[in-house]
């Protein structure tokens, strides 16, 4: 099990995103659970918060937490009824809230925020996941804090994991990236020409999303790339030859003859056709110069304040 949380200024498109999500043609979002909300759509719904927010805080901007629980493939079979799954998302609010966050449980029972479970993802049929919005107002006017709350909804997440014998991020996230390189290695390796739009939609075939990342100036600054478990990583963290910067430089040193040979020196001899990725990382690292590797060496940061959330969410989706 996995999750992640961030706080965002709108909610009216994030909501429609959750209740409306299809896939194939076909609806794939159901209504799990909801606190102190009575609207039908989600412009009633996210109106009841905006109410609270104007009466106690009208100029916060961050004003909803945006939160994923994802449970891996191999728990899937663990959640079924949707009893099972009401009392999973609404444990973990409450371990986020008051065990992470610090409110009280009179505070929480306070909370407005409303949860929708998405059957699969776009390239996951087995992929269950529930989206929830939460107001970081309370109807007493406290403000929630979202101070660390990434690694706050991740540590929630990991402790329920524990006590229900639920896969744990961290052993979920090796796999993860093994399985992102790999195919990264196999696509660059089998194009004719280097093209990182032509990348990332040969990416996105075989279930991998990538997102690019922006500076406040408009530029392309790096990009992260979505696991098919719905966790999210820094092209960096999957292989530092992968970064913008570098990316080009390793397609073109596996198209050169003496690096194809090296990495045929250290296949698995059971397996003759297939490339040892780590290996052949490694050599593709030995071949980029340090003056090259410096130009991108940290290249996303940790704010999201280069792009604008709401404009994304209307144009194409939320990533889930």
């Amino acid at each position: 099990m996995v999750a992640k949380a961030r706080t965002i200024s709108y909610g009216t498109a994030k909501l429609e995103y959750d209740a409306n999500k299809t896939i194939d043609h076909f609806h794939v979002a159901s209504e799990v659970c909801r606190h102190n909300l009575y609207g039908d759509t989600p412009g009633e719904i996210t109106r009841e918060m905006h109410d609270v927010q104007e009466n106690h805080h009208r100029n916060l901007s961050k004003c909803y937490f945006d939160i994923v629980i994802t449970l891996s493939e191999e728990d899937a079979g663990k959640v079924k009824s949707p009893e099972q799954c009401r009392e999973l998302v609404e444990e973990y609010m409450n371990r986020l809230m008051t065990g992470e966050l610090g409110l009280s449980e009179d505070q929480f029972r306070q909370m407005q925020w409303i949860a929708y479970q998405h059957e699969r993802t776009d390239h996951n049929r087995n992929l269950r996941h529930w989206h929830v919005l939460a107001n970081r107002v309370l109807q007493d006017g406290t403000v929630v804090s979202d101070s660390f709350i990434g690694k706050k909804a991740a540590k929630a997440a990991n402790d329920i994991s524990r006590e229900r014998g639920f896969s744990v991020a961290e052993n979920i996230s090796p796999k993860n990236k093994k399985e992102i390189r790999e195919a990264a290695f196999r696509i660059l390796g089998g194009m004719d020409t280097f093209s990182f739009d032509i990348f990332k939609m040969l990416m996105m075939a075989e279930g991998f999303e990538v997102r690019e990342a922006f500076a406040k100036s408009g530029k392309l600054q790096g990009y992260y790339i979505l696991s098919k478990s719905g966790t999210q990583y820094k092209a960096s963290a999957i292989d530092r030859s992968l970064t913008l910067g570098r990316i080009e430089n390793t397609w073109k040193m596996l198209h050169k003859g003496q690096v194809q040979k090296k990495a045929a020196a250290h296949r698995p001899s059971g397996n003759p056709t297939r490339i040892d990725t780590h290996t052949l990382s490694s050599i593709l690292n030995a071949h980029i110069s340090p003056a090259h590797s410096r130009n991108r060496e940290d290249e996303v940061g940790s704010k999201r304040s280069h792009y604008d959330d709401e404009l994304e969410e209307r144009s194409k989706g939320y990533s889930m």
